[in-house]
């Protein structure tokens, strides 16, 4: 049996229309590479279901059609990574299509041995890579650095456009917290860079394909589910400070940067879907939120403005965006 190189793993939920186009969009990104496609339905009430498994079988792909019940997107992902016969696992989210990146990603992947690959969201950023890529001595690294430039520099890694290596997932540990709704992909991709022994970033621009991509109206309000993304930061802080010994350095920038950061995006959220000022600080003096909006020498000056702002002169803030 031909050893599968890649599995790609599509959450689904209710999206018989659209199934087909996103579908024939993989076909044309899979091209001759040795791939399977993971669709796992989150208890869809419409045909998505069927409407898979026959797209499935007339576009001779490999893979499966999973119904994972009425679940989250965490959940779904898990599922998909369990049920995976690949050596390199990608996620594909219909509203986030990116294309003519998996086969330089796994090319690169199986170059360098690499865990976690991802690619570049600028020209110079390509370049760069590049020239890493040309340079054995600096090509097998953690991901440390990459989160540094994450939180400092707000250089992230979509989990649109990544590969990673199957095992790895598997003898790490790492997986999607499946209550989770908000927070849950970053989450994810932040404990695969702490905990990933190899990540290399490919001189790959990532460009998306929005004519393929899925167009829904708003999203039904968050409100204060959207505090389930500081606390999949907080489970940040705990894998670096368990998984990453000796890197301080880092530990404290998530916790001093990150953390803060993560609550003050909540806030705005609020904010925005018309919730007022006192209920929004009652809500963090509840949850005790409200301990962790601490200003750092090495935030962005906005937010530490921000920060200072919604602590002394609640009523003056305004939510950005």
């Amino acid at each position: 049996m031909k050893t599968i190189e890649l599995s790609l793993i599509l959450p689904v939920k209710n999206i018989e229309n659209e199934i087909i186009g996103i579908l024939n969009f993989l076909r044309t990104q899979i091209g001759e590479l040795s791939a399977e496609i993971i669709v796992v339905d989150m208890g869809s009430t419409d045909r998505t279901v069927l409407q898979s498994v026959r797209q499935m079988k007339d576009m001779g792909f490999h893979g499966y059609v999973i119904q994972n019940g009425d679940s989250t997107v965490s959940a779904a992902l898990n599922t998909g990574i369990q049920k995976a016969d690949g050596c390199f696992l990608s996620f594909v989210f219909a509203r986030r299509l990116y294309e003519n990146f998996l086969a330089p990603f796994l090319e690169a992947a199986k170059r360098t041995k690499a865990d976690f690959v991802f690619g570049c969201s600028s020209r110079e950023e390509a370049r760069a890579a590049e020239r890493h890529s040309l340079s054995s001595a600096i090509l097998h690294h953690g991901g440390s650095q990459y989160l540094k430039a994450w939180i400092l520099q707000g250089k992230a890694i979509d989990l649109s456009a990544v590969l990673i290596r199957r095992g790895f997932l598997l003898d790490r540990q790492v997986e999607f917290e499946e209550s989770c709704r908000y927070g849950y992909s970053e989450e994810f991709t932040a404990r695969c860079l702490l905990l990933s022994d190899a990540v290399v970033q490919a001189p790959v621009m990532l460009r998306r394909n929005e004519t393929c991509e899925l167009k829904r109206g708003k999203q039904k309000p968050a409100g204060t589910d959207i505090f389930q993304h500081v606390e999949a930061t907080l489970r940040v802080v705990d894998t670096a400070r368990t998984g990453c010994a000796g890197e301080t350095d880092l530990v404290r920038l998530i916790e001093r940067v990150k953390v803060p950061q993560t609550v003050m995006d909540a806030v705005n959220v609020l904010l925005r879907e018309g919730n007022d000022m006192r209920t929004v600080r009652g809500c963090l003096q509840a949850f005790g939120y409200n301990r962790l909006l601490t200003v750092d020498r090495r935030m962005n000056p906005k937010l530490r403005r921000s920060i200072l702002l919604w602590r002394f002169s609640p009523a003056l803030y305004h939510p950005k965006g």
